[in-house]
């Protein structure tokens, strides 16, 4: 692990934590987060409190000033439970997050972005953004499994600025 820090937390959304199953829509969404992500940008939570959760504080990005909260949840029965096998973090959909069911689409990404330890924002990319083809190569590269990245602010930037030449 280097000794970088991580604030920017990358990830490509999924079918199944959207809520799809069989192709339709049928559950409420989430996004799951990648145990990379935990302890190095997300707070780490309790193995011992069963289902221990935080509520974050997000800046809106459709209202700037507004914050909006979403609660972050550690499912870890496989501790807690004597035939337990969940162990995964997850930020439940609302609609503060989530304006509508639709709002976030599968194989869209999604980038968290720490402003301070209690507070974050979400960029929302989807594949007609220019944005898009160059966080896919960073995902794609990250040695993360499953379609997540961690960045530092500084490296965040500079690749964005590659969408302006």
């Amino acid at each position: 692990m280097n000794s970088q820090t991580n604030d920017v937390y990358i990830k490509k959304l999924t079918t199944q934590e959207l809520g799809y199953r069989k192709g339709r829509l049928m559950t409420g969404g989430y996004f799951y987060i990648s145990k990379s992500a935990v302890g190095s940008f997300f707070k780490e939570l309790s193995k011992n409190i069963l289902n221990d959760f935080l509520r974050l504080d997000f800046n809106d990005p459709l209202e700037p000033g507004n914050i909006i909260q979403a609660t972050y949840v550690y499912h870890n029965d496989k501790y807690v439970k004597e035939n337990g096998t969940r162990n995964e973090y997850r930020i439940y959909h609302n609609r503060d997050i989530a304006k509508h069911e639709l709002h976030f689409q599968p194989f869209e990404i999604v980038v968290f972005i720490k402003e301070n330890e209690d507070n974050y924002r979400i960029e929302h990319f989807n594949p007609r953004n220019s944005e898009y083809k160059i966080l896919l190569e960073v995902i794609q590269k990250s040695k993360i499994r499953g379609n997540h990245a961690l960045l530092s602010k500084k490296e965040y930037n500079q690749l964005l600025q590659l969408r302006l030449h």
